[in-house]
């Protein structure tokens, strides 16, 4: 599990002074390419592969909202890798009182840069994503 930190600030707000839901999918994505870095698999490694890893499927239950000045935590992990695709959960929350923001599933794909397509998780990505799952990290 990877844990990330981060302090609303005003231009994270919206005309209602909330956060507006597209900025929670932002510091979503932020917080996996922050869980993948922990492990070396980024940018680089996928450009090296002649691949890119594609979200297929995103959902997000949105619980609460949240205000300037709030610190949200970000928990991010590994729920499932099957052979075509790779499930993530995350959790986002306020620090001051626990409360939970938002929670997530967001669902990758491996597409091969030449074809467009999908392609099956290698034995050396699936293990690569296994030790992503087994580290305990915070950033």
């Amino acid at each position: 599990m990877s844990t990330v930190e981060l302090k609303i600030k005003g231009y994270h707000l919206d005309l209602f002074g909330r956060v507006s839901n597209q900025r929670f999918l932002d510091f979503l994505e932020d917080a996996r390419w922050s869980y993948l870095d922990t492990i070396g698999l980024n940018y680089d490694e996928f450009a090296k592969r002649r691949v890119f890893l594609a979200v297929v499927n995103i959902t997000v239950n949105f619980r609460a909202p949240s205000f300037l000045g709030d610190v949200l935590i970000i928990e991010t992990m590994v729920d499932r890798i099957g052979n075509r695709s790779i499930t993530v959960k995350q959790k986002m929350y306020n620090k001051k009182n626990q409360q939970i923001i938002l929670d997530a599933e967001v669902v990758y794909v491996i597409v091969d840069l030449a074809t467009g397509k999908s392609i099956p998780i290698d034995n050396e990505i699936r293990q690569l994503w296994l030790e992503l799952s087994n580290k305990k990290n915070t950033h």
